[in-house]
C-alpha cells in the first residue's frame, strides 16, 4: 500500500487516545498511527476473495482526517470498532478495540446501518491485502503542460475552461504529493 502520510505520529498520542476512550489497539495499528499517522491513499484498492473496496483515507490523530472527528458520525461503542478509513463512497474501514476482536478489520457500508463486515483478520493483513498505483506525472502536469500535449497531438478542440478547471483542482491536490510504501 502506498501513503502519502500526515506526518510522523507519536508513543504518547496513540497512548493518550487508547486512555481517553479506554480502549487498547492493535500492536501494527499503534505502529502505523505512530509511523505514518494515517494519510492519502489515492489509486488503492483493498482486495481480498470477492470483496474489492478503494481505500481513500486512513486517518490519524490531532489531523484534519482524523479518527475522533469520525468517530462522531460512527457509532464505536455500539460497533465495538473504530473508524480508520474511508472508501470513496464514505463508508468505513474500521478496526475492533476489545480484547477479542483488536486486530480485526471491517467494512462498515452506510447503506447497511454502518454493520462491521470483517475483511481481515490483522490490521497487518488489510495493508498487505491493498494494492495502491503511483499517482501519474499527467496528474502532477501543469494546465500548460496539459495543453500543449493536447496541442501537440491535434486534439486542441478538446480544451474547454470546464477541463481547464478540473487539470487545476487535480494539479493542486497532486503537484507535492509524495507517496511511500506502509511498512510495519
Amino acid at each position: 500500500m502506498l501513503i502519502a502520510k500526515y506526518g510522523n505520529g507519536s508513543i504518547e498520542q496513540v497512548e493518550e487516545f487508547e486512555r481517553k476512550y479506554g480502549i487498547n489497539l492493535d500492536e501494527y495499528y499503534r505502529k502505523f498511527l505512530i509511523k505514518y499517522n494515517g494519510g492519502e491513499t489515492p489509486n488503492t484498492i483493498f482486495k481480498k476473495g470477492k470483496v474489492s473496496e478503494t481505500v481513500r483515507y486512513l486517518y490519524g490523530l490531532n489531523v484534519e482526517q482524523s479518527i475522533e472527528k469520525n468517530m462522531i458520525y460512527f457509532d464505536w461503542k455500539k460497533n465495538n470498532s473504530i473508524p480508520i478509513g474511508v472508501d470513496n463512497f464514505g463508508n468505513y474501514f474500521s478496526i475492533g478495540i476489545s480484547a477479542n476482536n483488536n486486530s480485526i478489520v471491517y467494512f462498515c457500508d452506510h447503506e447497511r446501518g454502518f454493520k462491521n463486515i470483517k475483511i481481515s483478520d490483522t490490521f497487518q493483513g488489510f495493508v498487505e491485502a491493498t494494492h495502491s498505483e503511483m499517482i501519474s506525472d499527467f496528474a502532477k502536469s501543469t494546465i500548460e503542460e496539459r495543453e500543449a500535449r493536447l496541442i501537440a497531438n491535434g486534439k486542441e478542440h478538446n480544451i474547454t475552461d470546464g477541463l481547464r478547471n478540473l487539470w487545476r483542482k487535480e494539479y493542486e491536490k497532486y503537484k507535492d504529493i509524495f507517496q511511500e510504501e506502509v511498512i510495519l
